[in-house]
C-alpha cells in the first residue's frame, strides 16, 4: 500500500475515532447510567475522560503517527524522483 492510500485510510479512521470520542458526552445524556468510578458519577466523568483528554491523548498519538506517514511519503516520492532521473539518463 502507497504511503498516500495510508494517509488517506489514517485520515478517515482518527476522523471517525476523534468524531466518537468527542461525542461520548452526548452518547451517555441520551442513555444514562448509574454509579460511581473514581468517587464520581459516571455519567459526568466518563465525557470528561474520554472527551476532554480522550481527544488530547488521541490528537497526540495522531500526530506522531502522522509524521511517521509523512516520513514514510518523503522516502516514497525521493524513490520515485531518483526513478525518472535514471530513466532520463537511459533515455538520452
Amino acid at each position: 500500500m502507497s504511503a498516500y492510500k495510508k494517509e488517506v485510510w489514517f485520515t478517515i479512521i482518527m476522523s471517525v475515532i476523534l468524531l466518537l470520542a468527542g461525542h461520548v458526552g452526548f452518547i451517555f445524556s441520551i442513555f444514562p447510567v448509574e454509579g460511581n468510578l473514581f468517587g464520581f458519577p459516571i455519567m459526568y466523568i466518563v465525557p470528561i475522560l474520554v472527551g476532554w483528554f480522550g481527544i488530547f491523548i488521541l490528537t497526540i498519538i495522531a500526530g506522531k503517527i502522522g509524521n511517521h506517514i509523512d516520513d514514510a511519503i518523503d522516502a516514497e516520492n525521493e524513490e520515485n524522483i531518483k526513478e525518472q532521473n535514471a530513466e532520463m539518463k537511459g533515455v538520452r
